[in-house]
């Protein structure tokens, strides 16, 4: 829409931002066409890249090398239009205002066909440019440039405003920072093309310098947030990989005097997360069942007694109230392990396993990890010496 001096400020910035955008359209690519649902946001994004890439003087120097410049002019402000729809569209489906989709879809019907019309009556051009100065080449009437710019700046402002109001009350976390980062993106493009009618409006040489910078900041927030559900798997992974890291030591240790609970053998630290890397849901899964399972299998090797005895060496420790049953859970567990290590006979009258836990697959993780925790603690170490020092009881039915 302006002319760029090749000195403006940030141009850098400019590539690096539509840089991403790029590579969220590509790999976005073959989710949007094997998932309808992920189609809008993948034309809105792409749409919205071809856009900002044709605004590029580079990019339109090569292209007015092989099409008719009028042409190549014209069609950046189309596929602008197209992409600012787009992503209008996209957004109302999000927020639940489907019902105006004939609406948009009619205001920029209505607006294209106005700018067609203003095109062909404004006096002979070649360049779609607004002029800063006397010298440079015809343009447009002004009205072209208010009719397009202000569809801009009304879409882009409900835009945001609908990212805005519906990012603060969606209750996932990615799809909150997804909105929230999306419209940033496209606040940034209502200030450039507010920046952009001011222009238009008072010719005023040394707005189109801030261009660069605002566009450039605009790509990088709105391919970020469109960036995050693509990250959403990998992120996932990445976490339930650290849960099985610091569950492993935990894990292995059962497993060990508790065989019957795994099917596989326990391997490395390495080798058996570089195993779970494609189905880490799944293995989480199982490593939370068959940590419990050892704990259960344990119960018989934890002589009457040792439960209260764990609760209160605990309470004399001072542990704060929410770790308090992961932490009595680890002792009785140390102790139940080092009797089964031992050759201990199974104890006619069981101390029995800790009640807790979680009601859901959260809450029985983060328990196990704090399990896990307090299992290599010296609070458990303590416990399990003065489990040690204590007369052995002989088991039920035999001879004292």
């Amino acid at each position: 829409m302006t002319d760029r001096g090749p000195h403006g400020l940030f141009v850098q910035l400019e590539w690096l931002g539509l840089a991403l955008m790029w590579v969220v359209t590509l790999l976005r690519a073959p989710v949007a066409i094997r998932t309808p649902q992920q189609r809008p946001l993948w034309l809105a994004v792409g749409l919205a890249s071809v856009a900002m890439t044709l605004q590029l003087p580079q990019v339109s120097c090569v292209a007015m090398a092989v099409l008719d410049p009028h042409t190549v002019f014209l069609a950046k402000e189309i596929i602008g239009l197209l992409a600012a729809t787009a992503v209008f569209e996209f957004i109302s489906a999000i927020v639940g205002l489907r019902r105006t989709r004939l609406a948009i879809l009619a205001a920029a019907v209505l607006t294209l066909a106005a700018l067609v019309t203003l095109c062909v009556l404004s006096p002979p051009h070649t360049r779609h440019v607004v002029p800063s100065g006397p010298g440079q080449e015809e343009s447009p009437d002004t009205y072209y440039w208010v009719v397009l710019l202000g569809y801009h700046l009304v879409a882009n402002t409900a835009c945001v405003a609908a990212c805005w109001v519906c990012g603060r009350q969606v209750k996932n976390a990615s799809t909150r920072a997804g909105l929230l980062l999306f419209g940033t993106g496209i606040a940034l493009s209502a200030v450039l093309m507010a920046l952009s009618l001011v222009h238009v409006l008072s010719r005023d040489a040394t707005i189109p310098h801030f261009f660069p910078a605002i566009s450039g900041a605009e790509a990088a927030f709105m391919g970020a947030g469109a960036a995050l559900p693509l990250l959403r798997g990998p992120w996932r992974t990445a976490r339930n990989m650290t849960v099985l890291y610091r569950l492993h030591p935990l894990w292995r240790t059962l497993v060990r005097v508790t065989p019957d609970v795994t099917l596989t053998e326990p391997r490395s630290r390495a080798v058996d997360l570089l195993s779970a890397v494609r189905h880490s849901d799944l293995r989480l899964y199982r490593r939370a069942i068959e940590i419990r399972d050892g704990l259960l299998a344990l119960e018989d090797y934890s002589p009457e007694g040792t439960l209260a005895r764990a609760r209160e060496h605990v309470r004399a420790a001072r542990v704060a109230d929410a770790s308090v049953e992961a932490a009595v859970t680890a002792c009785w567990a140390g102790a139940a392990v080092a009797n089964k290590r031992s050759g201990a006979a199974a104890s006619g009258r069981p101390s029995g396993l800790p009640q807790s836990g979680g009601g859901d697959m959260a809450e029985e993780l983060d328990f196990l990890l704090q399990l896990a925790r307090f299992f290599r603690s010296p609070l458990a170490a303590s416990f399990l010496s003065a489990e040690e020092q204590r007369p052995r009881a002989a088991p039920t039915g035999q001879a004292s």
